[in-house]
């Protein structure tokens, strides 16, 4: 039987999902179609006889059509647009696999996908996806003889950089306005066996430093909401728990002044954008037409030198410049955007990192040790990227496990049960996605 899958969506972490169920498209016997608004350069010439459509995504009846036929279809949209993908394919009774969080809406799809003998499953890429099954590895492995007492985990999607050219140590390798908006979600994560939120205004200031052997120093802030693993990873009596986002050195007290200024606001629109500066769009919340007490009242107000590296990472970016914004209008968050797109877009030569790193704390035989267990994947060029990889190869080594061992399943699921990440994550390593292990007694 012909095996039809549907990609929907052909961004920035589709190229390496896509070259790898097309190379074994004969093996799998899979007719691979692609759907986007656009297709992107590189399909002409690595993907000359692969199936593409351009399509409407609001065009529900063509889409619907689309989807009924196929056999799995995967969903690269953004994560706001995956609950329309997942009504149909639960109305159509057709499976679904996606990158993303699961959220309340989507679960509430779960009966119908259940009667319509489907299947959905979600947090299948890096962050989350990678991170749940390698910690779920650990967690199970521990357990046989360990009580675990603590689990902290951190992802990071980076550069390979020189400080002097690009001292964030940044550039967007997925969708750039969830980079803008990361964190407006706030927080929540268990500390000493209490329940601790963190909104979003303080997010960028309650930061940890993370030093990995032999990858780097690091720092990490807090990401959405880490209390509901306490219940998924089943760390019943865990005294500290929390997920976070990795960041270079300095990236955050940066952000935190763009977050302060409240410009990753996403609800006010600015009208004649384009007749302000980058500066004045910087300072119009305090009314600043002058550069120098501008600069003295981020150095007040954050407590910040004037050589330090915040200041530094504030004028590469281009805070103090007169250029023109050539946006008509836009949200805070969509000029902020426009403007720092100019400086983290990768050049040819330029190579994405992705760094994820386990904690755990944990007591065998009366005695404590901590594990370290990290992953560090480095990206081929521009199009081929780490956050490609370690997005797309998770999904790309699922359709293939299900598709090879005919596996049955129903109804909404994510990556924890072993009988999944084992073979995934045996497979990851086959591709190069790997981590390391380190154990010390404390």
């Amino acid at each position: 039987m012909l095996n039809r899958i549907l990609i929907i969506g052909a961004g920035k972490s589709s190229p390496f999902l896509i070259e790898y169920l097309y190379e074994r498209r004969f093996n799998l016997n899979i007719d691979l179609t692609v759907l986007a608004d656009k297709k992107p350069d590189y399909f002409e010439k690595n993907f000359k006889d692969l199936n593409f459509i351009k399509v409407n995504i609001n065009d529900t009846n063509v889409l619907k059509g689309l989807v009924d036929k196929s056999y799995i279809v995967i969903s690269l949209l953004p994560p706001t647009l995956h609950f329309k993908i997942a009504q149909i394919c639960s109305e159509v009774g057709v499976n679904m696999i996606t990158a993303s969080y699961l959220d309340e809406n989507i679960k509430k799809l779960n009966d119908s996908f259940l009667k319509n003998d489907s299947f959905l499953f979600m947090e299948m890429g890096l962050d989350p996806g990678i991170d749940h099954m390698s910690a779920m590895k650990v967690i199970d492995e521990l357990k046989i003889t360990s009580e675990i007492l603590e689990f902290e985990s951190y992802t990071g999607g980076l550069i390979d950089y020189d400080k002097e050219e690009n001292p964030w140590g940044y550039k967007f390798t997925w969708n750039p306005m969830n980079v803008i908006l990361a964190g407006s979600d706030d927080a929540y994560y268990i500390e000493n066996y209490k329940k601790v939120f963190v909104p979003y205004k303080k997010l960028f200031k309650n930061t940890k430093d993370i030093n990995i052997p032999g990858v780097g120093h690091f720092e990490g802030y807090p990401n959405r909401d880490s209390l509901k693993y306490k219940d998924l990873y089943k760390l019943d009596d865990i005294k500290n728990l929390r997920r976070g986002t990795l960041r270079n050195k300095s990236f955050c007290g940066s952000w935190n002044i763009f977050v302060q200024l409240g410009l990753t606001d996403n609800d006010f629109v600015i009208n004649n954008a384009n007749k302000m500066s980058h500066f004045d769009f910087f300072s119009m919340t305090k009314f600043s037409k002058n550069k120098s007490s501008f600069l003295r009242f981020i150095q007040d107000e954050y407590n910040l030198e004037n050589d330090c590296d915040e200041i530094k990472n504030l004028k590469w970016i281009g805070m103090f410049s007169n250029e023109k914004i050539s946006l008509s209008s836009g949200t805070s968050a969509e000029i902020l955007l426009h403007i720092i797109n100019k400086k983290w877009t990768l050049n040819d030569n330029e190579l994405d990192l992705i760094v994820m790193y386990h904690k755990f704390i944990f007591e065998e035989n009366g005695i404590k040790k901590v594990l370290f267990s990290y992953l560090k994947v480095r990206g081929e060029n521009k199009i081929k990227t780490a956050m490609a990889k370690t997005v797309g190869l998770p999904i790309a080594i699922l359709v293939e496990y299900i598709i090879e061992n005919g596996l049955q399943i129903k109804g909404i699921n994510l990556p924890f049960d072993k009988k999944i990440y084992i073979p995934v994550l045996n497979k990851l390593k086959y591709n190069g996605i790997s981590f390391e292990e380190k154990v010390f007694n404390i």
